[in-house]
């Protein structure tokens, strides 16, 4: 049985579930230190593969659940105002989002802005890979150095 908690299989499904559930609830700060963790554990390339992978999910899953409770309320008490808002983003909100991602802006703030949005959840998506990755590679890449 020893041996198959030692499988690095295990591991990966576990850093990507861990991955996964922080960003979908929205805790702040945690995403580094899983990066380097997950970079030490597992290596450079499955390290990066995982928490791209449970960061993007646990996103997308934190911007539906947004998009689907939040957005109706939130429109019918503010829609006026969100106006220029939702012209904007129309135009530009892909490289808005990678810009938000790329400076490290909190997830909860950015998937539940974007959610009131009429970005579609596959731009969210991509915009959200391409803006974090660079963090995620250089995190796991310090941790496979220790």
């Amino acid at each position: 049985m020893a041996g198959v908690f030692d499988s690095e299989l295990v591991l990966a499904l576990a850093l990507l579930g861990l991955t996964t559930a922080v960003m979908a609830t929205g805790i702040p700060w945690l995403l580094l230190p899983i990066s380097f963790s997950s970079g030490m554990l597992l290596g450079g390339r499955l390290g990066v593969a995982v928490v791209l992978a449970g960061t993007v999910i646990g996103s997308q899953l934190l911007f539906m659940a947004s998009r689907r409770w939040l957005a109706g309320p939130i429109r019918r008490r503010w829609g006026e105002r969100l106006d220029r808002y939702d012209r904007e983003l129309s135009k530009r909100g892909f490289a808005y989002l990678v810009g938000l991602r790329l400076m490290g802006a909190p997830n909860l703030l950015v998937s539940a802005a974007c959610a009131l949005s009429p970005l579609r959840a596959r731009t969210f998506a991509l915009a959200t890979l391409l803006g974090i990755a660079p963090t995620i590679i250089l995190a796991v890449t310090a941790g496979t150095a220790v």
